[in-house]
C-alpha cells in the first residue's frame, strides 16, 4: 500500500516479478530433492547454500523500488541498501545497461557528487521493457523538475 505523500512509486516490472516466483518453486523443489537424496553431505551443504543465496538476492531485487514523496525527497532501495535523496542531490537521470548492448537496461541517477545511482528496481530486459525505462526515466525528471511556480 502506498501512502499518500508518495507521488510517484517505480517498482521491478510484473514479468521480473512471474519470473522470480516460477524461480523460487524451482529453487524449493531443487533443494527438497537434493536434501531427500542420498549424496556427498559436503555437496549437500554447498547446493542449500548456493540455492539460499541466490533465492535471497532475487527477492531483494523483486523488493527494490523508487518512491518520490510530495515533500521532495526520493527513497531508493536498492537490495540491502536505502538511501534518501533530495531533489538538489540529483544532477540528471539516465537510461543506461547493467553490461554490453544487448543486457539489462535501467534508470540510472547521477547525482551532484558525481557518483552515479542505479536504480534496480527500473531493470528490465532490453528489448520488450525498453520503453517502461524510458516512460519511468520521464516520470522520474517531471518529479525533479518540481511543481512550477505560478507565473506572475
Amino acid at each position: 500500500m502506498t501512502s499518500p505523500d508518495v507521488v510517484l512509486d517505480l517498482r521491478p516490472p510484473r514479468f521480473s516479478t512471474a519470473l522470480y516466483g516460477a524461480s523460487v518453486v524451482v529453487a524449493v523443489v531443487l533443494v527438497v530433492f537434493v536434501l531427500t537424496t542420498p549424496g556427498p553431505p559436503l555437496f549437500t551443504a554447498v547446493f542449500a547454500a548456493f540455492a539460499v543465496g541466490i533465492t535471497g538476492y532475487n527477492t531483494a531485487t523483486v523488493l527494490s523500488r523508487v518512491r518520490a514523496h510530495a515533500d521532495g525527497s526520493l527513497e531508493v532501495r536498492n537490495r540491502l541498501q536505502t538511501r534518501r535523496l533530495q531533489r538538489p542531490d540529483i544532477d540528471r537521470v539516465m537510461v543506461g545497461r547493467q553490461g554490453g548492448a544487448g543486457s539489462m537496461r535501467r534508470v540510472e541517477l547521477l547525482l551532484t557528487d558525481g557518483t552515479v545511482l542505479h536504480l534496480v528496481a527500473t531493470e528490465t530486459l532490453p528489448f520488450p521493457g525498453q520503453r517502461q525505462v524510458e516512460e519511468q526515466a520521464a516520470e522520474l525528471r517531471r518529479w525533479i523538475e518540481g511543481p512550477r511556480p505560478p507565473s506572475p
